[in-house]
């Protein structure tokens, strides 16, 4: 099957699902159905080609956010299909492994060949630690399951192994990705539209569902526009740097500077800059800025780029921002329906990249770093263990609806690596970096466009990171296992598909 195929099959199954979710929203039958529809058929396939189990599983994690574009409620038991399609996949993967043992005596587990197993080992144990260490402090123990169980998304990493040895398997998720992220760029700019005009009831609808199904956030920032942040948006992000790696390499491999215009490479780098800037997040302008300087650094270092191809290079990137800029600008102010109100888009831009303090859920995260370093210095070699938690005042508006006083205790913070150093302690902490460098390292000295694009992927979810929890998180986690995965197979291949 041709990637152009995969891709299209992929954009189309995705539409659908949503749209069944969407409909779920207003008939819970269908959304019930379509949950044992897609489990089931999880877990046919996975027990027919463990492989085709596993695209159904990365194409949910990267555009469902927190994994209920469909669940199963009853008595309130409520399950997700990513927690469902995690269990289908790990459970035939550990069933396959214990019968070929039983077959052949032979414990026959690709994942133990990696450059990186003694990295992941070392990460595994001091997970185990926080646990254990969790339960010597006392802490809560619904706090420590709810703060441990997003970690388990790591034993995919087994699974992952088994089909990444096959190029054919790893062309097949590229496909499957840039179609993800085709969806999430368009579903961001869909919502964008409808919540900046007058669509009646329908947008509270819309609203709700999009509440409903975790796929994201929709705030108002001013009369006309309103912020759709998505959490799987990091995805987005990463893309649109693979996406300029890809266009970097291309310019450069180029007999001149460009023989044919990027018009593909163009609209890719539109569609997904619109998203991250319609989300609002400074988390990811931040991975903006430090995924441009590696791009750039990468370009002009390790690349050697010639003068002409860096100015076509740079004049790609000035005209998706310009083309971005114009779409999302022309979204908010298109006259029908009647449109919610005007705003000045300088100033809109200007305000949320230098508010650092002033808007409520930046206040709130700045409010919440001197006690959480207060808890960190307590146990800062050992951790104080997975539900550790921290008291703090705060000003953001779904906690004081619940407590005008703004005192609020949680065990889930939005300084991730903070987040890791205070259950998991310097040590723990040390371990996951060492890891992530071992990556980064890996790919620079691989050399390739997937390469090279799977490493600073790896450096921008590390600078997100440091304001918002990714790393402690399936999104981010099922990052690093990919990147790992398909690293160890670039070294291997260095075939030009990569």
């Amino acid at each position: 099957m041709s990637n152009n195929r995969i891709f299209k099959i992929t954009f189309l199954l995705i539409i659908t699902a949503e749209l069944l979710s969407f409909l779920g929203y207003y008939w819970q039958i269908i959304n019930f159905i379509c949950f044992f529809i897609i489990a089931l058929l999880a877990l046919i396939l996975s027990l027919r080609r463990p492989e085709y189990g596993l695209y159904i599983l990365l194409t949910e994690l990267f555009i469902g956010s927190f994994g209920y574009l469909f669940y199963f409620e009853n008595g309130g038991f409520k399950i997700s299909s990513r927690i469902a399609l995690w269990l289908i996949v790990m459970s035939v993967w550990l069933a396959k492994t214990a019968l070929n043992y039983l077959n052949t005596k032979k414990l026959n587990i690709i994942f133990f060949r990696s450059a990186y197993f003694k990295y992941f080992i070392a990460l595994f144990i001091f997970l185990a630690w926080g646990a254990v260490n969790g339960l010597l402090n006392s802490n809560t123990i619904s706090n420590i399951f709810f703060d441990f169980n997003n970690w388990l998304y790591l034993l995919l990493i087994f699974p992952l192994y088994e089909i990444a040895r096959d190029e054919n398997n790893l062309k097949i998720i590229k496909q499957i990705f840039l179609a993800s992220i085709s969806w999430l760029s368009f579903k961001t700019l869909i919502l964008a539209y409808f919540f900046s005009h007058s669509f009646d009831f329908f947008n509270l609808d819309l609203y709700r569902w999009v509440r409903l199904s975790g796929a994201g956030e929709i705030t108002q920032v001013v009369p006309g526009f309103s912020r759709i942040f998505m959490q799987s948006h990091i995805y987005v992000l990463i893309g649109f740097f693979i996406i300029l790696f890809y266009l970097l390499k291309t310019i450069i491999n180029a007999s001149s500077a460009v023989k044919k215009f990027p018009t593909f490479y163009l609209l890719l780098l539109t569609l997904s800059l619109s998203a991250i800037i319609i989300s609002f997040s400074r988390s990811f302008w931040l991975g903006l800025a430090a995924g441009g300087i590696f791009v750039w650094l990468i370009a002009l270092g390790k690349l050697k780029i010639k003068l002409r191809q860096f100015l076509v290079f740079n004049s790609m990137i000035f005209l998706s921002i310009l083309a971005s800029l114009t779409l999302t600008l022309g979204l908010a102010f298109f006259p029908w329906p009647t449109t919610l109100g005007g705003f000045n888009a300088t100033a809109l831009l200007s305000d949320r990249a230098t508010g650092l303090t002033g808007e409520a859920g930046a206040s709130s995260r700045w409010q919440l770093l001197p006690p959480l370093w207060q808890e960190i210095k307590q146990a800062p070699i050992m951790g104080q263990g997975f539900g550790a938690t921290v008291t703090y005042l705060t000003s953001d508006p779904r906690v004081l609806a619940a407590s005008p006083s703004g005192v609020y205790t949680t065990y889930a913070f939005e300084w991730g690596w903070l987040d890791v150093w205070l259950k998991l302690g310097i040590l723990g902490l040390l371990a996951y970096l060492i890891l992530f460098a071992k990556i980064i390292f890996a790919g620079l000295k691989i050399n390739t466009a997937l390469s090279l694009s799977l490493t600073g992927g790896l450096i921008i979810l590390a600078a997100v990171n440091i304001f918002s929890p990714y790393v402690n998180h399936p999104l981010g986690i099922g990052y690093l296992l990919i990147a790992a995965a398909m690293m160890d197979s670039c070294a291997k291949f260095q075939n030009p598909v990569y």
